[in-house]
């Protein structure tokens, strides 16, 4: 039924009031194209940018991102569009400049997202203006189109898995100080063991440790010795050794420090490999050798290097290194995280590798239709399931349903394969087109998992070599497809489509 008074504000200049229900606006400004972009923007920075080029620009553009899709989010819960912008900008800044706002957010990403750690920024704080973005989209969305309605109920759930999606597992334990006294080699670890530090008497060969306390301490704790980077034998002063984080080296003078050469070290590519190992989440704490200290023993010295969450680095007075890691005994070689082919979870690369093929897959039956337009509705429809598939297996390790988040991304992967398939049979893409497609499919898939498989066991030894190489055999496989659906509509019968 037609609104009584809609013609008469249509002529007076305002719009006819809307015959059927009302979307609610929080729900248009979710859905809205630059709330849209932003949540992929974020999943995609938070999984796959920072881990290829961690440092300012992805920083600060999870920063931009998050602050477009938070205040709609708000607003899901029945907060006006300003005060939910307001609300999000206050709280922004609290979290940015002081510790009881991280300390909150912590707790609270930790309620939602798992253990979780914030931290203060306030150079974060250069993102604000970017809420003046978000008010001006809540002030454009229109609440009646019913195909936000649809993209809402996607991207409520991307959303919300997106704004958790940078939260950090409890760090890992690590060794930064050491001291020596007499015949005791003292290590002390700052966290996560169940021992309060590892004493060796014997130059570094065992360990014995005194057990964590369990209660809180009744006085204040001794203050720990501040890390020594650089350490003298004491009968030689101009024989000296020294660590230079964030390196995982050591490096030896025999001139009293006017030269230096590295004595025992770990490659870039291999340092990589060991920020990897087991915890994606604490890349950023990766602190390289932190201290080193010298110990004479009657055939000549001892050097032992805390080397942070990798554990530490003792010479024997022969000169032979060793690398030591973490066990609840102390340190040992056994524990030590081998440098070729440690526990890395490459599920990020492995589904790179997946819908790269994917792409490869639609732009080729794209480009080989035979009839019809280059891209229908079935096409557009197949792209944007391949979309959210992405973005969404990606976010899996922010959320305790990582096995659910995979299967729903993987869902949609094979939901775009069907549509393309379609698409391409309506189209009337030949078989032979479409075989050697599929060869291709599999062979660009197949060597990006490969490549990276080949950076965990040490060819090639540096991450970004894989990376580039990665991009490099996904970008051939992409062009191969479109050159083969190009030659296959080329030599259809009638030419190909206009």
């Amino acid at each position: 039924m037609r609104h009584p008074y809609g013609s008469a504000l249509a002529r007076i200049g305002h719009p006819p009031i809307p015959a059927g229900p009302v979307h609610p606006p929080a729900l248009a400004w979710l859905g809205h194209p630059v709330t849209v972009v932003a949540t992929i923007v974020l999943l995609i920075n938070d999984h796959v940018l920072k881990a290829l080029w961690p440092g300012l620009v992805t920083g600060k553009l999870s920063d931009v991102a998050g602050l477009l899709v938070a205040p709609p989010l708000l607003a899901l819960v029945r907060v006006p569009a300003l005060g939910a912008t307001i609300a999000t900008g206050t709280g922004f800044v609290l979290v940015k400049t002081t510790a009881t706002g991280a300390a909150l957010a912590s707790q609270v990403w930790t309620l939602f997202a798992g253990p979780s750690r914030v931290l203060a920024d306030p150079t974060d704080l250069v993102a604000l203006p970017t809420l003046g973005l978000a008010w001006l989209v809540a002030r454009r969305c229109r609440a009646d189109h019913a195909v936000r309605r649809a993209r809402t109920l996607i991207i409520v759930p991307v959303a919300l898995i997106a704004v958790t999606a940078t939260s950090q597992e409890p760090p890992p334990p690590s060794a930064l100080s050491i001291s020596v006294d007499g015949d005791a080699i003292t290590v002390l670890p700052d966290h996560g063991l169940p021992w309060e530090k590892a004493v060796s008497r014997d130059g570094g060969r065992t360990w014995s440790v005194s057990p964590a306390p369990t209660s809180p301490p009744t006085s204040a704790p001794s203050p720990r010795p501040s890390p020594a980077t650089r350490a003298c034998l004491p009968d030689d002063p101009r024989h000296c050794y020294r660590v230079a984080p964030p390196r995982l080296a050591v490096d030896e003078s025999l001139d009293g420090g006017r030269s230096w050469h590295t004595v025992w070290g770990v490659s870039e590519g291999r340092e990589g490999v060991l920020r990897r190992h087991n915890d994606d989440n604490h890349k950023w704490l990766w602190q390289g050798s932190t201290a080193v200290a010298v110990q004479l023993v009657p055939d000549g010295h001892v050097v032992v290097a805390a080397n942070g969450n990798d554990g530490i680095a003792v010479r024997d007075a022969r000169g032979a290194w060793r690398r030591l890691g973490f066990s609840d005994e102390g340190f040992s070689a056994d524990t030590a995280i081998p440098l070729r082919s440690p526990n890395i979870d490459l599920t990020t690369e492995y589904l790179v590798g997946l819908f790269t093929g994917l792409l490869a897959l639609m732009v080729g039956l794209s480009a080989a239709r035979r009839n019809g337009p280059r891209v229908s509705a079935l096409s557009v429809t197949a792209y944007v399931f391949a979309l959210i598939g992405f973005a969404v297996s990606l976010s899996y390790r922010s959320s305790l349903l990582a096995p659910l988040l995979i299967l729903f991304g993987l869902a949609c992967a094979l939901t775009a394969v069907v549509l393309t398939v379609a698409a391409a049979v309506r189209a009337r893409v030949s078989v032979r087109a479409a075989l050697a497609l599929a060869a291709i499919v599999a062979c660009t898939s197949s060597s990006i998992c490969w490549i990276f498989s080949g950076w965990v066991s040490g060819t090639p030894d540096d991450y970004s070599t894989a990376a580039l190489s990665a991009w490099l055999a996904g970008g051939a496989g992409v062009a191969a497809s479109v050159m083969v659906g190009w030659t296959d509509a080329r030599n259809a019968p009638g030419g190909p489509a206009a």
